[in-house]
């Protein structure tokens, strides 16, 4: 069996040399996602709820550069999403900061076709 292993800091190193910008995109992609949990913190005040907790950043950042890494190495990527409908306070819902900045692409999009929804309520309780 065959394995490959990358480290973070090699994918955000692809990331931005595969981009070609005179920005820097993962401190744009944090900044990103910074703004998606601040949304996502204040609707869960709103509606009574504990925020999300700070390993969400940690993760929403691994799974974003991780994704642009492999699309910008390869050029396509296919992201099977477990569930045909995310959760907005699950750290996959983040896939939406890599979609904005244009780091992957909507039709690279595919969802399981099962109907059984991940209920986050069940899995985060707070």
């Amino acid at each position: 069996t065959k394995s490959l292993e990358v480290k973070y800091i090699e994918q955000q190193k692809n990331v931005e040399s595969e981009n070609n910008c005179n920005i820097n995109i993962v401190q744009q992609l944090e900044r990103t996602i910074d703004q998606h949990l601040d949304v996502k913190n204040e609707k869960r005040r709103r509606l009574g709820k504990p925020p999300l907790k700070d390993s969400f950043k940690t993760y929403a950042m691994l799974q974003e550069v991780t994704k642009a890494a492999c699309f910008a190495i390869c050029g396509e990527i296919t992201i099977a999403h477990t569930a045909k409908n995310i959760s907005e306070f699950s750290v996959t819902s983040f896939y939406s900061a890599g979609l904005e900045m244009g780091l992957v692409l909507h039709d690279d999009m595919v969802s399981y076709p099962v109907d059984d929804d991940l209920d986050f309520e069940q899995i985060d309780k707070r």
